[in-house]
């Protein structure tokens, strides 16, 4: 990027793997995973994690901004739950139209095999529950 800006990415359940390599990193792991955890030595010693943890600070005093980050919480949670639900919708449509076309084969397999033994149409369509139409296409 430039000289003035870095960017990281890392796993944060990962972390652990980067705190003797990278000593700055890890305390601004430290920092987004637990504010607390951070010492006043470490925010002394690096301006940058002072001025985020100020910021913080002035963020979670301001009752505006602690409502609008409720509401996005709040938001996301609804975003969450709302594609939970059409996965779960969509899952069970899936097993169901699954579940019908199994049976359908399954009849259709049943029909074939009683046609090669010559048994009658009416005893097929009442065996398997196919229409007359669709045991004649078999035939075919």
């Amino acid at each position: 990027m430039t000289k003035n800006l870095e960017f990281c990415i890392i796993e944060l359940p990962k972390y652990e793997r980067y705190i003797n390599k990278n000593k700055e990193l890890s305390k601004w792991v430290k920092f987004i995973r637990n504010p607390e955890e951070i010492s006043m030595e470490d925010m002394n010693n690096n301006e940058a994690l002072r001025k985020a943890k100020e910021e913080l600070n002035r963020i979670s005093d301001d009752e505006r901004e602690e409502e609008l980050a409720f509401q996005r919480l709040i938001y996301k949670m609804d975003i969450e739950a709302t594609e939970a639900l059409g996965y779960d919708k969509g899952l069970k449509v899936g097993l169901e139209e699954g579940r019908q076309e199994g049976e359908k084969n399954k009849a259709i397999k049943i029909a074939k095999n009683l046609l090669k033994q010559n048994i009658s149409i009416e005893i097929i369509i009442e065996c398997t529950g196919l229409t007359k139409e669709e045991i004649e296409k078999l035939k075919l």
